[in-house]
């Protein structure tokens, strides 16, 4: 199997996970990533090199536009042709927007050489999009071999207008699972917030809902955003300030040493008419780590919680409050939440588990197209 895989994301060496299962299950695989990206939180161009990562083939294709995970940029189309025309992939999956400039050039490349091409989106919300941007979404998806939406709402809106289109549902980027869950023993009840400081991840409804707690607890806070100067005057007027920990943005490894420390994570997120939880990535975390989780049910947070997690009301200060009590009440069912939740990170989540899949569905279409 010759696989080409194209995205923005697999600039970072760090996110090639799945790439690198694909190849060790065989697999001969290309990634073309931009010429240059910005690593998230920073503001400083890198430059990404030609090379072989863990037997994935790395080529920079020279963009325009803003090097930055989000937004729409143009792929020199000519760079992208010449690899198409040499590596002479069996498939092509593009992970950009079947709307994108960038999905649109490849899948037109693709279809000249007849090459078979697979979408992946994870657009999760119903867009407002110009004429053009329909077309060429419509124009991607009716010739495209599959597509993976990486949770059920993408699935749902790839598929409208395009019932018959062969489709896998699959996450984009795996879960790293550590070898060992760890604790370090503490009293009461210890909350995990992990996330950016912004009104749409519902930091406000968490201490709202804590403050009703009855018993020991404390909260973690790491991340920072434009709401912070008034969460931390919410938590003062709550009269909760002396229980809540603010750590700030936290480079990963720092993270690591966090979970050991808690029970349970929280993402109270609301959805709003442009935004919504597409890939809790907080919550795939702590359920790696054996933590229970309980989430509001907004976008794909309840599907990937599963049996690991509690999923409560949305805007819902109490039904929170309820679960956070019955985890601070019976410490054996925040085990058996991560527990569960780490069980199911192993079956599906983690870069093999999603490259297997993957290379499943790839076989298929080949085999049908054949």
């Amino acid at each position: 199997m010759r696989a080409l895989v194209i995205s923005r994301v697999y600039a970072d060496p760090a996110t090639r996970g799945k790439l690198r299962a694909l190849a060790a299950l065989g697999a001969t695989v290309s990634a073309a990533v931009p010429d240059r990206w910005v690593p998230a939180g920073l503001t400083q161009q890198q430059q990404t090199s030609w090379g072989d990562d863990g037997g994935v083939r790395t080529v920079p294709v020279p963009i325009r536009g803003r090097a930055r995970p989000t937004g729409d940029v143009f792929w020199h189309a000519g760079t992208v042709r010449r690899l198409l025309t040499d590596f002479r992939p069996e498939i092509v999956q593009i992970e950009e927007e079947p709307g994108s400039n960038a999905a649109t050039a490849v899948a037109r490349a693709a279809r000249r050489l007849r090459i078979p091409y697979v979408l992946l989106t994870r657009e999760s919300l119903p867009q407002s999009r110009g004429a053009l941007v329909s077309l060429r979404r419509g124009r991607a998806l009716a010739a495209a071999a599959g597509v993976i939406p990486v949770n059920s709402l993408a699935e749902r809106l790839a598929l409208k207008g395009h019932s018959s289109l062969p489709h896998r549902t699959i996450p984009q980027i795996g879960t790293a699972l550590p070898l060992a869950v760890q604790r370090v023993s503490h009293q009461g009840l210890a909350i995990g917030f992990i996330g950016r400081l912004i009104p749409e991840k519902g930091l406000d409804l968490l201490f709202r809902a804590a403050v009703k707690l009855i018993g020991r607890w404390t909260i973690t806070v790491v991340g920072t955003g434009p709401a912070q100067e008034e969460l931390e005057t919410l938590a003062e007027r709550l009269g909760i300030a002396g229980r809540v920990t603010w750590l700030g943005a936290l480079p990963r490894q720092a993270v690591d040493e966090i979970w050991p420390r808690l029970d349970v994570v929280a993402l109270p997120s609301r959805s709003t008419s442009r935004w919504t939880e597409v890939m809790p990535r907080a919550a795939l975390e702590a359920m790696a780590h054996g933590i229970a989780v309980v989430g509001s049910s907004v976008g794909a947070i309840p599907e990937t919680l599963g049996e690991g997690g509690i999923a409560v009301p949305e805007e819902d200060a109490g039904a929170l409050c309820e679960a956070l009590q019955r985890l601070h009440d019976q410490p054996a069912e925040h085990e058996r939440l991560g527990a569960a939740g780490r069980r199911r990170i192993m079956d599906g989540y983690t870069d093999a588990a999603i490259a297997e899949r993957t290379l499943a569905f790839w076989r298929e279409l080949l085999h049908a197209t054949a």
